[in-house]
């Protein structure tokens, strides 16, 4: 839902701080379109109250929210990568422990051996 200070998306008050309420239009241009309006704004026609059409809203609010997933999307890709390379470095640290401690492991098994003979 859209702020009072602007008029993307589904409006829920106007500038001047009143209720929004949904009307039909009777005209011949519009027949039995639906839009907002001010509470106020259908009495005071000379002052800028708030009116849009519904269709109009529904629609900015569509693209607002597919913006939002958009960038959603963008920052679980970034996140994924990000945690992809962790892991492999953490991964790369525990192997190259096991080589030295393996390495070790059958420097000592050869001492051993070689003590036998």
């Amino acid at each position: 839902m859209t702020n009072m200070n602007n008029n993307e998306g589904i409006p829920s008050r106007c500038w001047c701080g009143k209720g929004i309420v949904t009307y039909v239009s009777k005209t011949e241009e519009n027949p039995y379109r639906r839009f907002f309006r001010c509470e106020i704004g259908k009495q005071r026609k000379k002052e800028n109250h708030l009116f849009k059409w519904v269709d109009d809203a529904l629609f900015d609010e569509i693209q607002r929210i597919d913006e939002h997933q958009t960038r959603i999307a963008e920052e679980i890709e970034d996140l994924r990568s990000s945690m992809k390379k962790t892991v492999e470095e953490e991964v790369m640290k525990h192997k190259n422990s096991i080589d030295v401690g393996c390495l070790g492991s059958i420097l000592t098994i050869l001492c051993l051996w070689s003590k036998r003979d």
